[in-house]
């Protein structure tokens, strides 16, 4: 009996350890359901979780994978494209309300589409919420840590540094930058109409609005080294097109670490990008340091000159400079891009509204001319006069938003107004497109194509003016807006002033998420070469 006693006091510590351990795991175990209850106490509930681990992506993915296709071209209108891309949301909705929880897997998540609790979501500056974590980890190879990813003060460092290249003041200068990236395009249509029978060419337009994009982006990003800056952004795409073949949310943040097939490929794209960059950055730092020395051209007021000072002092120099060239490829190409591909299809389906655009195009850049015949290019005034294509690209962003959501995490626990406490670690999912879509906010015609409700603009245009979000809400509204809205319109003017565009037969409507939102089978058009009196 001795012998047995002598060892009590040596399992006691044992004991407490097993204990404490037990007790973390029930906690663990019981956090969702305590979470469910202190939201529900809020009037707020949703699916429960299918699985412990997995929480409702299980469901979320099989309803995805039941609403993959495409679908015909709708001329009444324009759905929603979250309810056949994301069918689980729209589903939930409709059972549980504006406001709803369910689980990514341990993360409680909320669906907000109340339109007070976005307004005070924009409202919110607190460094404490910002871009979840799964993001930032599951997409690092495309953004790394720069200012469209980063959190706390080290986002509101990079913003302060890298906005003030995107202010209108400098996106000014850059029409006729945009002009001349247009003329390949210009050229290429018009060669293609003549070449075609009884002048009217069938054209698969997206890798000619990608190029102009590209161009655009990459001088004004590298300047004169634009042809260099231009293969970093094609292993971008490139890179952008491999990780978007799977939605991050779905994928096992483990696996990225496997040397999988895919895998391997992202890793050596990354490489290369990374290596293509600091090369052109230190041959700007050499030449910088002894233009007396150097053959090379004083370094051009750019993107990348700019990024280059900026870093210095930065606690990771090359990693500012690398993730942030990655950051404004997405925030002055992707968008802009995708967008003006939108527009085209919209003008090409509503003919009047084209008409209307073209009209406002012609008479604006004939005035240029001073009256003598012909239209000018435009210029940033002529851009900022033409209310009409402003309306117009305005209309093409409600119905069909670059971003289908906007997501924060909670970095605390956190009140909202005096209607929300949130948990730290809660993610809120705002749906843009079903906010841009919603009856409620918009009227009776909120499927329809109806740029005339933005004449008086985008306070008039709505019940609730924060349901408007194609660029994003609040402080972290992206940087690239004044660049692409300027960009969109100056390409939509030069197209309508030389073409009149239709909609092919062989379109197909089927709005894809690769990232941004995009069409999945690309955008065929009937091209007509207009004459010189503009008919």
């Amino acid at each position: 009996m001795e012998y047995k006693n002598s060892f009590l006091p040596l399992a006691w510590p044992y004991a407490l350890v097993v204990a404490a351990l037990l007790f973390a795991i029930f906690s663990w175990l019981q956090r969702p359901r305590r979470v469910a209850e202190a939201f529900r106490r809020q009037g707020i509930d949703g699916p429960p979780p299918s699985s412990i681990l997995s929480g409702n992506l299980s469901e979320m993915h099989a309803r995805a994978e039941e609403a993959a296709g495409g679908r015909d071209f709708e001329k009444e209108g324009f759905d929603d494209y979250c309810k056949r891309i994301f069918p689980y949301f729209d589903k939930w909705r409709k059972a549980y309300g504006e406001t709803y929880l369910y689980w990514l897997r341990r993360r409680p998540a909320l669906y907000v589409s109340d339109p007070e609790l976005i307004r005070e979501i924009g409202r919110c500056v607190s460094l404490d919420m910002g871009k979840p974590t799964y993001l930032q980890k599951g997409q690092e190879p495309l953004f790394g840590r720069g200012v469209l990813k980063a959190n706390g003060a080290d986002w509101h460092r990079q913003r302060k540094l890298i906005a003030p290249e995107f202010y209108m003041s400098k996106v000014k200068g850059m029409v006729e930058l945009m002009v001349d990236a247009a003329q390949p395009l210009l050229r290429s249509w018009e060669d293609k109409v003549a070449a075609a029978p009884g002048g009217v060419a069938e054209i698969h337009v997206d890798d000619d609005i990608r190029s102009f994009s590209f161009d655009v982006i990459s001088m004004a990003c590298f300047g004169g080294d634009y042809t260099r800056g231009q293969e970093i952004f094609r292993r971008l795409r490139a890179l952008s097109g491999l990780m978007s073949e799977t939605s991050v949310i779905f994928t096992i943040p483990s696996l990225r670490h496997l040397p999988t097939e895919k895998n391997r490929r992202i890793w050596r794209l990354t490489h290369e990008i990374r290596s293509l960059i600091l090369q052109l950055a230190a041959e700007r730092r050499r030449t910088t340091a002894s233009p007396s020395s150097s053959s090379s051209p004083a370094p051009a007021s750019d993107f990348l000159g700019s990024i280059i000072e900026n870093s210095e002092g930065q606690p990771r120099a090359d990693d500012f400079v690398v993730d942030n060239c990655k950051n404004i490829y997405f925030a002055g190409h992707e968008t802009s891009a995708v967008t003006a591909t939108w527009c085209l299809m919209l003008l090409a389906a509503h003919p009047e509204w084209q008409r209307r655009a073209r009209a406002e195009v012609l008479d604006i850049c004939s005035a240029m001319t001073g009256g003598g015949g012909g239209a000018a290019a435009p210029d940033f005034e002529a851009v900022a006069r033409m209310r009409t294509v402003h309306a117009v690209v305005l209309e093409a962003l409600r119905l069909f938003p670059p971003s289908s959501f906007v997501v924060r995490e909670v970095f605390r626990d956190m009140k909202l107004g005096s209607r929300l406490r949130a948990p730290k670690g809660t993610y809120l999912f705002v749906p843009v497109s079903t906010m841009h879509h919603d009856a409620a906010i918009w009227g009776p015609t909120a499927r329809r194509f109806d740029p005339g409700r933005f004449r008086d603009g985008v306070a008039k245009a709505c019940k609730h003016p924060q349901a408007f979000m194609p660029f994003g809400l609040g402080a972290r509204t992206c940087l690239g807006q004044n660049l692409a809205l300027v960009e969109v319109k100056a390409l939509v003017a030069l197209v309508l002033s030389r073409f009149e565009v239709a909609l092919s037969p062989g379109y197909s409507h089927a709005p894809a998420f690769r990232f941004i939102i995009e069409p999945e089978f690309g955008l065929r058009l009937l091209v007509r070469r207009l004459g010189h009196d503009g008919h």
